[in-house]
């Protein structure tokens, strides 16, 4: 059953000045402002996000730039330190070595060369050595088959051993990358050696 009317409502509703219901046409209205309203909000978020964004790029871009630059000015300082240094060195070790130079040719007499026991060749590639010791860390290098030597001096060891200290004064074919340069010194089992001609 419908309600009954008042008849208040009539003057509640239609006198002037009464509120106004609304219908569909406010809430389409209300609808469209609220969206208007969202998205100028949205919007303002966008453009304030791709400015900061913008304005980091750019800064890290300066940050980039700057340390770039502080890192070219330290190399610089760095190696025009390091030349100044090198050039202190230089002249304290060219006045050093003068000064020795000078003093050893007052006080040092002229060395007398080595008297040769003979000359002779490698029969037998094998290794030179600090000392008559067969040990690995008395390795010098490999000396090879037909290498040209001076004889400097001889010894023999303990159980018989003949060792004599030589110069290669030639090198014959390569024979392995180990090999020692002419004018090397250094001691050989006489097994790997011709005897001494003088």
């Amino acid at each position: 059953m419908p309600p009954k009317a008042d008849p208040r409502d009539w003057d509640r509703y239609f006198r002037p000045g009464a509120p106004r219901r609304s219908g569909p046409l406010r809430a389409l209205a209300n609808i469209i402002l609220i969206c208007v309203t969202l998205g100028i909000l949205g919007g303002a978020a966008l453009f304030a996000w791709s400015f900061g964004r913008e304005r980091a790029s750019q800064s890290a871009a300066t940050n980039a730039s700057l340390i770039e630059t502080s890192n070219a000015e330290i190399i610089t300082r760095t190696a025009k330190a390091l030349a100044s240094t090198a050039i202190r060195a230089t002249s304290i070790a060219s006045a050093t070595s003068i000064a020795s130079a000078s003093a050893s040719a007052s006080a040092t007499p002229v060395a007398t060369p080595e008297i040769l026991l003979g000359r002779g060749s490698v029969t037998n590639g094998g290794n030179l050595r600090r000392e008559p010791v067969v040990s690995a860390e008395t390795v010098i290098g490999q000396v090879c088959v037909g290498d040209k030597v001076d004889f400097l001096e001889q010894r023999t060891l303990t159980g018989g051993a003949l060792w004599y200290r030589i110069r290669l004064s030639g090198t014959a074919n390569d024979c392995t990358p180990q090999r020692v340069m002419a004018g090397s010194t250094g001691w050989v089992s006489a097994s790997l050696l011709t005897k001494p001609t003088p």
